[in-house]
């Protein structure tokens, strides 16, 4: 059988040592994630990164560079899995308009002090944890890879 592969883009997106995240309700819980979603036919990825930061938290983005790589798979189905790629990213204008919630998804939009991250839910973690040692130079981090899964029942 073929795989079944998303692809997916994110923004780490800092400003004053805060990171954009966005408080996001799901099935399995309530968690901040970095912003970001699927492609759509006609973008590079990093035009949809810019693009999902932007109809998520209204904050206009200049990419910076590639940062990190997240295969998520579904461990009762291998053949289904998506891969997210994360771009670090810096604040340009905020726009507060036309913003969505993405069908409910989305209950808030919070810039989160980097020392406070090992205190909230955040996913993928490996990204807090590489964020919080980096200790505030973000460009000294080095494209790197993690790997999820999710337990269906």
């Amino acid at each position: 059988m073929a795989e079944k592969i998303g692809i997916r883009t994110a923004t780490i997106v800092i400003k004053d040592n805060r990171l954009l995240l966005v408080n996001s309700k799901y099935s399995d819980g309530d968690y901040y994630l970095f912003p970001g979603g699927g492609l759509e036919s006609n973008e590079t990825i990093e035009e949809g990164a810019i693009r999902e930061t932007l109809e998520e938290t209204g904050v206009e983005i200049k990419i910076e560079k590639l940062i990190h790589i997240n295969e998520f798979i579904y461990s009762n189905d291998w053949n289904k899995r998506s891969l997210t790629i994360f771009f670090l990213a810096k604040p340009i204008s905020i726009r507060k308009n036309n913003l969505t919630d993405d069908g409910g998804k989305i209950k808030q939009v919070e810039w989160v002090d980097i020392s406070k991250l090992d205190e909230i839910d955040i996913r993928p973690r490996i990204l807090a944890d590489i964020l919080m040692k980096a200790k505030g130079d973000f460009d000294t981090i080095s494209l790197n890879h993690s790997v999820d899964y999710k337990h269906e029942s």
